[in-house]
C-alpha cells in the first residue's frame, strides 16, 4: 500500500488548462483529486508547490542517450546494466518520467558495434529484464529499422513475438534523400563524428548509395505485426509526399522529424503524428540543415517534442516556446499528453487527470529558466532537488551575521 499524499499551491498544468494554487490528492500512486487549496485538507505528507508549476512528467518518444551513455568515447564501453542504472538518475533529474531508448539496427556493416544486429539483441533483452525491477523511471524500447539492414527481419519478428519492443521505426539513411538531402552534410557530419577523412568518407557514401534494401513485402510484413500488438509504427525523415503514402499503407501513425514544412503540413492534415525534436527548438534550427522545429510550431503542425540526442532541451523548449506565445497548455502537451496518445499509453499515463498515474513534476523558473524541484513517479517521490536552497539559506544567514 502506497502511501497518500498531496502537492498543495501549485499552478497545476491540465490538459484543460492551469489550475491556479490546486491541490493534486494521490492515493495508491494515482491521482484521485484535483482541487482549490482553499477546500483541500493538508496532510503530514503533503508537498509545498506555493508559487511553483506542477506538470505531468514528460514522455520521450525517441532517445538515443542510452548508446552514448554505454560509449561516451569511440574506445569506452561500459556494461549496459551500469549505464542503464546512471542514465535513468540524469533523465528523471531532467524530468523524463517515461523513456523510449531508440535503439538503431544498421546491421554487420555498421562502423558502431552497438548498433549491429547481434548487439541490439541483447541490449533488448537485457532491458527487457531490467525494467521488470523497481525503477526510478518508466523504461521502453524504439527500435529503429534501418532500411538496407536485410538481416533484421527476423531480430524484430523476435522482438515483437517476445513483447520486448514498444515503438518501431523505418528509417532510411542512403545518401541523397530523407535526412542527408544534401550530401555534404551528410559528409562533413561523417568526417567529424568518425575522424575519417574526405576521400573515406566518399567511398563510403558511394558504397552506402549501392547497398541493397529490404524488400516491401518484408516491411508490410513487419508492419502488420506491429499493427497487431499494438505497437506503433513511425517513419523517419520524411521528405515527400510518397512517403507518408507508404506509412499510411504500413498504417504508421508517427511521423518523425520530416525535413521540410511541406511534408509536415501534409502529414499533419493525413492524421499523423508529427515528432520534432527539442534540441532543434532550443537551437532555432536542425542541425542537418533541414526544417527548424520552431518554424514548424510556428504553422501548428508539430505535436510531440522528443529530446533525440539531447535530453536536457526537452523541459526548456517547453518553456521557450511559452515565451515565444505558444499556450503553456500546449506547450506541455507536446511532451506529455500527445507522445502517450501516440504512443498508445495515455489510458494511464501523460497527464494530470484523476485516475492516472501520478508521474509528476513540480517545477520553479530561475531567471526565466525551468528548473526542476521534485519528481514523483507512480505517486513517491525519486528525485529532490532544492535547487540553490542551500546558497539562499547561506546568503540570509550572512545577511543576518552582517545586520547583528
Amino acid at each position: 500500500m502506497r502511501q497518500n499524499l498531496t502537492i498543495h499551491g501549485g499552478n497545476i498544468v491540465t490538459p484543460q488548462g492551469i489550475v491556479e494554487n490546486g491541490t493534486i490528492v494521490i492515493e495508491n500512486g494515482l491521482i484521485a483529486d484535483i482541487r482549490p487549496s482553499s477546500l483541500a485538507v493538508l496532510s503530514s505528507t503533503g508537498h509545498d508547490a506555493q508559487g511553483l508549476w506542477v506538470l505531468p512528467g514528460m514522455i520521450d518518444t525517441h532517445s538515443d542517450a542510452i548508446e552514448h551513455e554505454m560509449q561516451p568515447r569511440p574506445t569506452s564501453r561500459f556494461a549496459l546494466d551500469f549505464s542503464y542504472f546512471e542514465l535513468e538518475r540524469k533523465l528523471v533529474s531532467q524530468g523524463v518520467t517515461t523513456i523510449y531508448h531508440s535503439l538503431s539496427m544498421w546491421g554487420e556493416n555498421s562502423t558502431n558495434d552497438f548498433r549491429k544486429n547481434q548487439s541490439v539483441e541483447e541490449i533488448v533483452t537485457a532491458i527487457g529484464k531490467l525494467r521488470k525491477q523497481d525503477r526510478l523511471i518508466h523504461h521502453r524500447v524504439h527500435i529503429r529499422i534501418e532500411m538496407t539492414n536485410e538481416s533484421v527481419v527476423p531480430f524484430v519478428e523476435g522482438f515483437i513475438k517476445d513483447g520486448l519492443i514498444d515503438q518501431i521505426s523505418f528509417m532510411d539513411h542512403t545518401p541523397g534523400q530523407g535526412q542527408y538531402r544534401n550530401t555534404e552534410v551528410q559528409k562533413k557530419f561523417i568526417m567529424d563524428r568518425q575522424k575519417k577523412t574526405e576521400e573515406e568518407v566518399i567511398e563510403l557514401l558511394e558504397e552506402r548509395k549501392n547497398r541493397p534494401k529490404i524488400n516491401s513485402d518484408q516491411l508490410q510484413k513487419l508492419a502488420d505485426m506491429a499493427f497487431d500488438k499494438g505497437i506503433p509504427l513511425a517513419s523517419h525523415d520524411d521528405d515527400t509526399i510518397e512517403k507518408l503514402d507508404r506509412m499510411q499503407q504500413w498504417r504508421g501513425t508517427i511521423s518523425e522529424f520530416p525535413v521540410d514544412l511541406e511534408v509536415a503540413v501534409e502529414a499533419k492534415r493525413r492524421g499523423l503524428y508529427v515528432v520534432m525534436g527539442a534540441p532543434n527548438v532550443m537551437l532555432g534550427r536542425s542541425h542537418s540543415n533541414n526544417l527548424s522545429a520552431q518554424e514548424a510550431v510556428k504553422a501548428g503542425v508539430v505535436d510531440i517534442l522528443c529530446s533525440d540526442y539531447y535530453p536536457p532541451a526537452m523541459l526548456r523548449a517547453v518553456f521557450l516556446l511559452h515565451k515565444q506565445g505558444l499556450g503553456l497548455v500546449e506547450a506541455v502537451n507536446m511532451v506529455s499528453l500527445n507522445p502517450a496518445k501516440a504512443l498508445n499509453i495515455d489510458h494511464r499515463t501523460g497527464s494530470i487527470e484523476i485516475g492516472k498515474e501520478a508521474d509528476l513534476l513540480i517545477v520553479k523558473e530561475h531567471n526565466h529558466c525551468p528548473i526542476i524541484e521534485k519528481v514523483l513517479v507512480h505517486g513517491q517521490v525519486v528525485c529532490q532537488m532544492d535547487y540553490l536552497k542551500g546558497l539562499t539559506d547561506a546568503s540570509v544567514r550572512g545577511a543576518e551575521r552582517i545586520e547583528a
